[in-house]
């Protein structure tokens, strides 16, 4: 027997709307460490708790399995199954980075409250089941836009200066972090393809007014495709093209966009 009514909870229905948002707009918009683990914390409170309502005799279990599938996802153990599928044309990704097993602490928060007696948000109806049904599935699986990633691994000694003070250049850059010990990252957009590169930088205060922008690494580049789960859709000329780029074209392209950034 289902529980279609933990189907219209709030705290569930919030955690779909998240997982959406972030996906198709926050991650692109701003990418940083917020927008990267945010996708883990909500979809790991939805997922288990989204079919534990079909199988409410299996929660535990379904539970259990969704952290050890989440950790054998995140790990290195899991390539194989990436590589066969990207081999096959089926555009699915995920980045290697342990941080996100911190995630697995919102397990216990989405028992409790699959558990408990809260109210639901909407009245169930026949009509309403398959939309919600139907959301949640797309949520699942809006991470799985394919992705070309491919390490480039050159150090840099390039550097820029911008008329402006140190914490207003983080910010205007938007710098993030990959990892919770990373250094400071930021991404090279390549106008007129899906595509950016990762570069790792030092930003250093001269004056109250003025601040040097390192180019520290030029750390790999990433072409994102177009479709979903069984198209790849990821341009192979886009490819080729960030592949054969030199140090210094890409140090041009760094320096450009730094400039591009404080043109008033």
């Amino acid at each position: 027997m289902t529980k279609e009514k933990h189907l219209y909870r709030i705290l569930f229905l919030a955690s779909i709307f998240l997982l959406l948002i972030n996906d198709l707009y926050l991650k692109f918009e701003y990418h940083n460490y917020l927008t990267g683990k945010l996708s883990d914390f909500v979809g790991l409170f939805a997922f288990p708790y989204f079919f534990s309502c079909f199988f409410p005799k299996k929660i535990k279990p379904i539970y259990i399995l969704s952290g050890l599938l989440f950790v054998f996802w995140k790990s290195e153990f899991s390539q194989p199954i990436f590589d066969f599928a990207l081999s096959n044309g089926i555009g699915i990704n995920r980045t290697i980075d342990y941080s996100d097993l911190i995630a697995l602490l919102v397990l216990p928060f989405s028992y409790v409250y699959w558990n408990s007696e809260s109210k639901s948000l909407f009245k169930a109806t026949k009509k309403l089941k398959p939309i919600i049904i139907g959301i949640s599935c797309f949520a699942f699986i809006a991470t799985t836009l394919p992705k070309h990633y491919e390490k480039l691994s050159m150090k840099s000694e390039f550097s820029t200066i911008v008329s402006s003070d140190k914490q207003s250049v983080r910010t205007q850059l938007q710098i993030y972090k990959e990892g919770m010990f990373a250094q400071d990252n930021y991404r090279i957009e390549m106008s007129g393809k899906n595509a950016h590169i990762l570069t790792s930088i030092k930003v250093d205060s001269i004056n109250e007014q003025t601040t040097r922008v390192s180019l520290d690494s030029i750390l790999s580049f990433t072409v994102e495709g177009n479709g979903f789960l069984f198209s790849s859709g990821i341009d192979k000329d886009d490819v080729e093209y960030i592949r054969k780029l030199s140090k210094n074209e890409i140090e041009q392209l760094f320096s450009k966009q730094i400039k591009k950034e404080f043109e008033n």
